[in-house]
């Protein structure tokens, strides 16, 4: 039975990481590469100047950018991908994506930054890490 591996990608080198990772340790794997589009990824004057619906389409923008990248790793690594767009907050997106989706694991890029830096800003992969029903790696 092939595993279902979940990539969730932002455009960061550390993500990109990841689903290098993802490709590499697992070639047989049916890869889904996953992006969040914030629901408040751009401030509120910026929704009521610019329009909620018209900030909407340029984070898919931004995700198409992203796919295009993930498409050339998984192409070097002779790896075929899905790839899916959500919109939400990222932690709580990606743990519904695994659940709804029968994802087998996460592999996630992370920081790596310091226990203090986390409790001020917060981590999308420790989040993941704690909320996740499946087992999550976490790349550096």
């Amino acid at each position: 039975m092939p595993v279902h591996l979940l990539v969730p990608m932002a455009g960061s080198p550390l993500s990109k990481r990841a689903l290098e990772h993802a490709c590499s340790m697992h070639p047989g794997a049916r890869i889904t590469v996953l992006y969040v589009v914030e629901d408040v990824e751009e401030s509120y004057a910026a929704r009521a100047l610019v329009g909620a619906d018209e900030l909407e389409e340029r984070g898919r923008e931004r995700a198409e950018a992203v796919f295009e990248d993930a498409r050339a790793i998984a192409e070097d690594h002779h790896v075929p991908i899905d790839t899916e767009i959500v919109v939400g907050k990222p932690a709580r997106e990606i743990v519904a994506f695994a659940v709804d989706h029968d994802v087998d694991q996460i592999v996630v890029g992370s920081h790596g930054r310091s226990p203090m830096s986390r409790v001020l800003l917060g981590s999308v992969a420790q989040s993941v890490v704690r909320r996740a029903p499946v087992p999550v790696t976490v790349v550096r």
